[in-house]
């Protein structure tokens, strides 16, 4: 009873001492205090948390908002066209095109590539704008999964949803997530799924069917950002079944109807993406030309059902390892980085009795263990998607895939650790988390020992995750590192050459050039079907006029691609520079027949004739690419060096003045015009020109 109305009221207050009535009126009091006090302080306290979470979240991936582009970030980026309009192209970026180009084979993602052309727009191509957008999307999302899990759990205190949401926010396999600007769609679709979620136990407290449109609304942001929001149709259920319980199975008969709605609704969207006929026709006879998806996912080429499941178990045991185990972390694992596995394998019948277990355990133990048997299905079901089971996916495996199955381990993980320590999440409240960052020797021992127990595996988790952050600083950085452990990926070799011939390009070195060539002719080795470090180091021989090497390795490169245009195309083109037009001829011919597309093999081919005295050919040739492609500098400039060869000075140096027109740089024109004369012993005409090219200002000085 308040102090004031104890004095106010003595004589009432004798009375009631002696009658129960006091008693009565007196707890009344103090249980309408304490549900007034319970009512704002959780949301108070709630709110302070999300807050903790937003901000533990920027400061850890604080250190990759300095980065560059990297990894991905071309297809959605740098190499989007769409997304390089910038806010006008966002109409476009909801239609689906289905071409050969790189960027058209990214997924239908609109709300994720609508965020990049905003950025774009506004801030034209600068990396940083994008890595901060990803560090702030993340930290918004821990803040709502915080406020999520709060309601998946409300029998429970906020410590569990809490010490969940700072597992899932510290842990390494993440990095690739947030520093990787392309891999926003994975937070977005995260972010979408769990307002989904959380607008369905909405209207599973309220009946009220205005959060089922909103449930619906955030599906399909969710899905529309990536496609892997389809696992949450099932774990929706699944999450209402765990709240509700068996007993209250009518109450899920609506949600479930509804799920099955969102399913079909997926199922419509990806049918409609997939069929799109839009920009089919581009690219065309241009060459594009994709390797062997094996060369991406090791089991790309596996048909049979029960050896699916045998590498599908493989997958399970190495992303349960990432997990429990981050130790180290991967930036690719391509081919024959995990091989094809068979049910022989030791580590293929470990990790089927293992899961087999964890699997039982979640089904027969949801009564007595629900938390953690929610957190095992949660789990299978979201990674099901990257198993290849019923759809071979390009990537083998990734530390994405488990930014959504990460979750369910963070579930099992705290609850497993509470039935260890024997913790009881009711009884320990907000106060306990409290406690958990200061000391205080009067709570209870097992709180004591999850407090030191969290902030160990906190700090280690983070430091490892802030550590791999600066590995994704760029392409090399985050290439070579990791090199090491991909010893055995075809692909990572070419990357990692790619990255050295990029070098190259800049500053010669020996030392670099010779590592260069050997990890282009270990992905060869690894796979014939390394289709880009065929053409990285046949590029590269042809480029450096080391043609003795170039030959023979682009003749290999035509038996193993004997129907693509590159093939052919480079081949001749180090035969045509070797000074063997001849044997040139017939390779051009044939890259052309394949890909009537691109101009550089008219161009060269016109030489090859030119060469070969085949004059009337080679001008026929480079007409109808004039045509074809519209006149250009390169049109005339062939001209000019075809009437050279035929002997024809007039018309060799009309034509290559032409090129002036089109954007050739006037003062390189003139000195091969004027070269030119000085090669035919017309030194009157070298220096007419010199004086014309003088008179309009080309040159300052002397032509050295």
């Amino acid at each position: 009873m308040p102090k004031k109305f104890q004095e106010e009221n003595t004589p009432l207050k004798y009375i009631l001492l002696n009658q129960s009535f006091y008693l009565i009126l007196r707890r009344l009091y103090v249980e309408q205090k304490f549900v007034h006090k319970a009512a704002v302080m959780p949301k108070t306290i709630d709110n302070k948390l999300k807050l903790v979470l937003f901000i533990l979240a920027i400061l850890l991936y604080a250190n990759t908002i300095g980065h560059d582009y990297a990894w991905d970030d071309s297809i959605v980026i740098t190499e989007n066209p769409r997304v390089k309009k910038g806010i006008s192209g966002i109409p476009d970026l909801f239609l689906k095109y289905n071409s050969d180009f790189k960027s058209d084979k990214y997924g239908y993602r609109p709300i994720v590539l609508t965020s990049f052309a905003i950025e774009y727009g506004l801030f034209k191509d600068i990396p940083q704008v994008g890595h901060f957008m990803n560090v702030l999307c993340f930290a918004l999302l821990c803040s709502v999964m915080f406020g999520v899990l709060r309601k998946i759990f409300y029998k429970l205190s906020n410590l569990a949803p809490f010490l969940i949401t700072l597992i899932f926010l510290v842990h390494p396999v993440h990095v690739e997530v947030v520093a990787n600007i392309k891999s926003r769609d994975e937070i977005f679709a995260l972010l979408f799924s769990l307002l989904s979620l959380n607008y369905l136990i909405e209207y599973n407290n309220s009946n009220s069917f205005k959060f089922i449109l909103f449930s619906a609304i955030s599906f399909v942001a969710a899905f529309l950002s990536k496609e892997s929001a389809i696992s949450f149709v099932f774990i929706m259920p699944v999450t209402l079944l765990y709240m509700n319980g068996k007993e209250s199975l009518k109450k899920l008969i609506v949600p479930t109807s509804f799920t099955l709605l969102l399913l079909l609704v997926g199922i419509i969207i990806s049918q409609l993406s997939m069929n799109s006929e839009l920009g089919k026709e581009a690219g065309k006879g241009a060459g594009i030309f994709y390797e062997n998806g094996i060369l991406g996912n090791s089991f790309f080429h596996t048909d049979l059902f029960n050896l699916k499941l045998a590498n599908a178990f493989t997958l399970l045991i190495l992303y349960l390892k990432s997990f429990f185990w981050p130790l180290k972390q991967l930036y690719y694992y391509g081919y024959n980085q995990i091989p094809v596995a068979a049910w022989s394998d030791s580590v293929v019948i470990l990790s089927l009795f293992l899961n087999l277990v964890l699997l039982v355990f979640a089904v027969v133990g949801f009564k007595k263990h629900k938390e953690i048997s929610l957190g095992i299905l949660f789990f299978f079901i979201s990674i099901s998607i990257y198993l290849h089971l019923f759809r071979t996916i390009a990537d083998t495996m990734a530390d994405r895939f488990m930014f959504v199955p990460s979750l369910g381990l963070s579930i099992v993980l705290v609850f497993g650790l509470g039935k260890l320590l024997k913790i009881d999440f009711i009884k320990h409240k907000t106060e306990s988390i409290l406690d958990l960052v200061k000391s205080n020797s009067k709570i209870p021992k097992e709180m004591q020992t999850l407090k030191y127990v969290f902030l160990i595996l906190s700090f280690l988790l983070g430091v490892k995750t802030y550590s791999r952050n600066k590995i994704w600083k760029n392409n090399y950085t985050l290439i070579s590192t990791d090199m090491p452990s991909l010893e055995n990926c075809a692909r990572a070799h070419n990357y990692m050459a790619n990255e050295l011939k990029s070098k190259l390009s800049k500053n010669y070195d020996e030392k670099t050039e010779s590592e260069m060539i050997a990890h282009y002719k270990k992905s060869i080795a690894i796979s014939k079907d390394s289709y880009y470090s065929f053409i990285g180091l046949g590029t590269y021989y042809n480029g450096s006029q080391k043609y003795d090497y170039a030959i023979p390795l682009l003749d290999s490169m035509v038996r193993v691609f004997p129907k693509q245009a590159d093939s052919h195309y480079y081949l001749g083109e180090a035969l045509f520079k070797s000074g063997d037009a001849k044997r040139a001829i017939p390779y051009l011919e044939t890259s052309m027949k394949l890909a009537p597309e691109v101009f550089t093999t008219y161009f060269t081919l016109s030489m090859a004739y030119s060469r070969k005295g085949e004059f009337d050919k080679a001008i026929a040739l480079i007409s109808s690419a004039e045509k074809k492609f519209s006149p250009s500098s390169r049109t005339y400039e062939a001209l000019g060096v075809i009437y050279f060869d035929k002997g024809d000075m007039e018309q060799s140096t009309k034509n290559t003045l032409e090129t002036i027109r089109y954007g050739a740089d006037p003062q390189l024109v003139y000195k091969i015009v004027i070269g030119r004369y000085q090669y035919k012993k017309q030194d009157s005409l070298a220096t007419l020109y010199y004086r014309e090219a003088y008179a309009k200002g080309i040159f300052k000085g002397q032509i050295r």
